[in-house]
């Protein structure tokens, strides 16, 4: 996100049907997601962005939201949850890999080579 201010960022996803969340722990705001429940490549939920304070991080929040959002999908009848990342970025792959995700497919958008990544919902 360097570079980026938080508007521009945020306004990447203008174009999604999606959702912003806030998570909290002890009524404090440590993280901020966003996701859709089907993507119209796929008709599959994927993840657009986590961000946790970075005060807040190792500390499990990542993997909680994801727990939260994964049992929400599964809820809905749903078997993975998709994410992408930026080919070179291997600290983003690495952070989802810790989360649960596993390496899928690499695509290429404008460009850019992606590693999509996917965590089944079992």
């Amino acid at each position: 996100m360097q570079g980026l201010s938080i508007e521009k960022y945020i306004g990447q996803y203008d174009d999604l049907s999606g959702e912003w969340r806030v998570w909290e722990t002890t009524g404090n705001p440590v993280a901020i997601s966003f996701h859709v429940e089907s993507s119209p490549s796929n008709q599959k939920p994927w993840l657009g962005t986590i961000l946790v304070k970075a005060e807040e991080r190792r500390r499990g929040i990542a993997s909680a939201i994801m727990d939260y959002l994964s049992n929400e999908f599964k809820l809905n009848g749903q078997n993975a949850l998709f994410a992408a990342v930026p080919i070179d970025e291997y600290e983003w792959s690495n952070f989802l890999t810790d989360c649960g995700f596993e390496q899928f497919k690499t695509e290429e958008n404008k460009g850019e080579i992606y590693l999509i990544m996917v965590r089944p919902l079992d």
